[in-house]
């Protein structure tokens, strides 16, 4: 069922397969020396060489093993895999913990664009409630990452309200910024969310305006480089308030992808490449939330939600997140 991604992949899709193949094994590991004979078999039904000597094989599985090491801290706690004591395998942990589903669901949505590793007739089947799962998962990570409300505003909401309805609900509980009460002679009738699927802030005791505030787009398919954040939320602002809030707003995207820099044909160390890639998208799409970070954002909205934040929207759903990721992990075992 799982495919080795070839030597010129990214080493994100090696450290992919390395994670999807500790889950379907039925020991819950996988060396890092079946890498190289996966590899290997593969490369002798094409009747090539492309791997050429044990050193090419080392760093392959160095850049593998490095990359499972940056996920592992940049997730935490809750990373859903660890290095065996010897360093020679990689295991998968459970019982899951809730940051874990989280990233395994994103692993998971990863592969319905990405058939590198599994094939579209064995990829996830996801539909518009899978999809509105991931913003439900990007909602709690906001309130984690601002520490406060976050309320998931992209169509269909939770609520059920219609556009304007919403809007002023939000924006009463922000206490920054007056939406119009009306909606304005040009607006669409059709409009759902004027392109905003997250809102979340950072509450001040005295409810002046001046705050962490966060506007969102959510994008769970492979064409989420087109899109950004920016444009809307200058539109939000302008044309559906009568006083625009006075806290400035950080843009946000979220996706449930990992990293994937294109490399230089140089020298220069993997993570000024990654440092660099990283930047250029926050200039384009504000923070960008990619699967490690939704996932450990998603912990911290949870104890938001616990220590007594009534405005966080969704953080309930975890159990419709984890079921959908158990069921996919029982196929994976299974196939």
């Amino acid at each position: 069922m799982l495919a080795v991604p070839d030597e010129s992949d990214h080493r994100a899709k090696f450290a992919d397969w390395l994670e999807l193949k500790a889950i379907s094994s039925p020991h819950a590991r996988v060396g890092f020396g079946t890498l190289i004979s996966a590899a290997a078999l593969t490369e002798n039904e094409q009747d090539e060489n492309i791997w050429g000597e044990d050193a090419e094989e080392d760093r392959l599985v160095q850049a593998a093993q490095d990359e499972i090491k940056r996920r592992r801290t940049s997730v935490g706690a809750g990373y859903p895999f660890r290095i065996d004591a010897k360093g020679n395998a990689l295991c998968f942990v459970t019982p899951l913990t809730p940051v874990g589903a989280v990233y395994l669901f994103c692993l998971y949505l990863t592969q319905v664009a990405d058939h590198t590793i599994i094939k579209k007739t064995n990829a996830p089947k996801i539909n518009n409630r899978v999809r509105d799962l991931f913003q439900a998962c990007s909602t709690v990570a906001a309130g984690g990452y601002v520490r406060g409300p976050a309320v998931s505003f992209g169509w269909p909401r939770p609520t059920g309200k219609d556009f304007l309805t919403a809007l002023k609900a939000v924006y009463k509980e922000f206490g920054d910024g007056k939406p119009h009460k009306t909606p304005r002679p040009g607006a669409s009738q059709a409009v759902k969310d004027s392109g905003i699927d997250v809102i979340a802030w950072r509450r001040q005791a005295d409810r002046l305006p001046g705050t962490h505030y966060l506007i969102g787009q959510v994008a769970s398919g492979s064409n989420w480089e087109g899109k950004s954040v920016t444009t809307d939320r200058k539109h939000f602002h302008k044309f559906w308030f009568e006083r625009a809030p006075g806290s400035q707003a950080t843009d946000a995207m979220f996706i449930p992808f990992n990293l994937e820099p294109d490399l230089p044909d140089d020298s220069t160390p993997y993570q000024e490449v990654l440092n660099d890639y990283v930047a250029s998208l926050n200039y384009k799409f504000g923070v960008l939330f990619y699967r490690d970070r939704v996932a450990r954002n998603f912990a911290e909205g949870l104890r938001v939600a616990e220590e007594g934040e009534t405005y966080l929207e969704r953080h309930k759903e975890l159990p419709k997140i984890v079921r959908w990721v158990n069921n996919y992990s029982k196929r994976l075992q299974t196939a």
